[in-house]
């Protein structure tokens, strides 16, 4: 326990806890209010003509984060298919 040395001459035990306003990116709350926070802030996208909030952004627009990432490979991978499906179905056809 810390103690804080007042002007009378007493002593008072410090408090430890988080500072009113403050938040700690390993607290609990970090991630919730990073998250309403990114709600607000909403963009427009061109590509895909919609319009999208920070924290649900669209293909394009996804961040380095590890989650968005895999959710890249998996587009890049529905494209992909997609694009081998009607070039299958392209030369059925002729």
């Amino acid at each position: 326990m810390k103690w804080e040395k007042l002007p009378n001459g007493k002593w008072k035990p410090i408090k430890e806890g988080i500072p009113y306003g403050k938040v700690y990116p390993d607290g609990a709350e970090y991630s919730k209010r990073l998250r309403s926070k990114l709600k607000k802030i909403h963009k427009f996208c061109n590509q895909c003509n919609r319009s999208y909030d920070l924290a649900d952004p669209c293909v394009h627009h996804l961040t380095d984060s590890p989650e968005h990432r895999m959710l890249y490979k998996a587009y890049q991978q529905q494209i992909k298919k997609k694009k081998t499906t009607t070039d299958d179905n392209a030369q059925s056809k002729l």
